[in-house]
């Protein structure tokens, strides 16, 4: 399969979009028709109304996989969308990203990346990088998951 079209999705890097959007209707559906219309899927959309954030946009962070080249034609057409305030692209290694799950407690050390939190007997959050979160759950190393992913972006991060 050397025609990358042909390739699976999955077997393309991962990558993470912020967006800054306007609250209006029909903004989510604009951003979605910019991956579909494209051939891509969103492994992954996580949102916040404008009310909720401090510059006064809605917040938008889409997880996808693609070839860096699509990946960067779907940032750069995202910019032009007049609901779009402001669109970036991420490593899913960014700082700034953490992805979390709710996991089964089993009191095994996680791999590198990725930091547990012991809830309860039976349940534990797992947090790290997008890229460290979905290759841990991909190896079947991982416990049982008890819930969905989560994503967020945070602002300040400390300096390592």
């Amino acid at each position: 399969m050397s025609d990358p079209a042909l390739r699976p999705a999955n077997a393309f890097p991962l990558h993470a979009i912020a967006l800054g959007l306007l609250d209006r209707p029909g903004a989510a559906h604009s951003v979605a028709d910019v991956f579909s219309g494209r051939g891509l899927q969103m492994e992954a959309f996580y949102s916040t109304a404008d009310s909720l954030n401090p510059d006064g946009h809605a917040r938008a962070l889409i997880l996808f996989q693609a070839s860096p080249d699509r990946a960067d034609l779907v940032c750069r057409v995202l910019r032009r969308l007049s609901c779009v305030h402001r669109a970036d692209l991420l490593s899913p290694d960014d700082p700034h990203l953490v992805q979390s799950v709710l996991v089964a407690n089993t009191g095994m050390p996680p791999p590198a990346g990725i930091t547990i939190a012991p809830l309860d007997g039976q349940t534990a959050l797992a947090a790290g990088s997008p890229a460290a979160v979905k290759a841990w759950l991909d190896s079947g190393d991982a416990p049982p998951r008890h819930g969905a992913l989560n994503l967020e972006l945070r602002i300040n991060v400390p300096a390592a």
